[in-house]
């Protein structure tokens, strides 16, 4: 199983069918709940690496549309079921750079173990995807793992310090970085809530979302 690229789904569906899944909160951590208590306006969110769909309920129970997807199809399977058949069909098996999400755009991205799961060389393309779904002061939010990335130990992929901020700097605003206090072990005392807000400069034509 060890020899299975992470950058495929049987990498991902063998943990989950074997339940090695140290990532799994199995609920809505704490610094999102207080951030839906003082954001339940709704709007569009996306979750890439969405997992077995907890915090998907979490921001429909907000009056959130939840766009969600996974490259796991067993994670998809327990998401939908976790859901419920009303929002199972917005909840996807697939590769979130692949992904034809058409002229949607969004005003909330929820970042969850995803970035810090895709190898670092990945992280310029997932930086500019993002930057091209969200609405101009839209948010990127949540929890950002910061660790010097090993890459024979991994994933999780952590960020060194400075890293993060380096690559953010040209699309995001930081407006929030508090650590985390309820990280599960695999991430404790190297985990940190964020929030970033879309700036106004320009990427590739939307042609580049599909």
């Amino acid at each position: 199983m060890d020899s299975l690229p992470s950058t495929t789904p049987d990498f991902w569906n063998s943990r989950y069918l074997s339940n090695q899944t140290p990532w799994d909160f199995g609920g809505v951590p704490a610094d999102l709940k207080a951030y839906l208590k003082t954001h339940p306006r709704g709007g569009r969110v996306l979750i890439p690496g969405c997992g077995s769909g907890y915090e998907i309920k979490a921001f429909i129970d907000a009056g959130y549309t939840v766009t969600a997807l996974d490259l796991s199809s067993v994670a998809i399977d327990r998401a939908r079921q976790f859901v419920g058949p009303d929002s199972a069909p917005n909840i996807f098996a697939g590769d979130f750079f692949q992904h034809d999400f058409g002229a949607t755009q969004f005003d909330v991205i929820y970042e969850r173990t995803f970035i810090c799961a895709l190898l670092p060389e990945q992280r310029n393309a997932y930086r500019d995807r993002i930057a091209a779904l969200l609405k101009y002061r839209g948010a990127l939010l949540g929890y950002f793992y910061y660790q010097t990335p090993d890459l024979q130990a991994g994933p999780p992929f952590g960020f060194a310090w400075g890293t993060a901020d380096e690559l953010f700097a040209r699309y995001f605003l930081l407006v929030k970085d508090i650590p985390v206090a309820d990280s599960l072990p695999l991430f404790a005392g190297h985990e940190r809530w964020q929030e970033r807000h879309r700036t106004s400069f320009e990427t590739a034509a939307k042609s580049d979302l599909k």
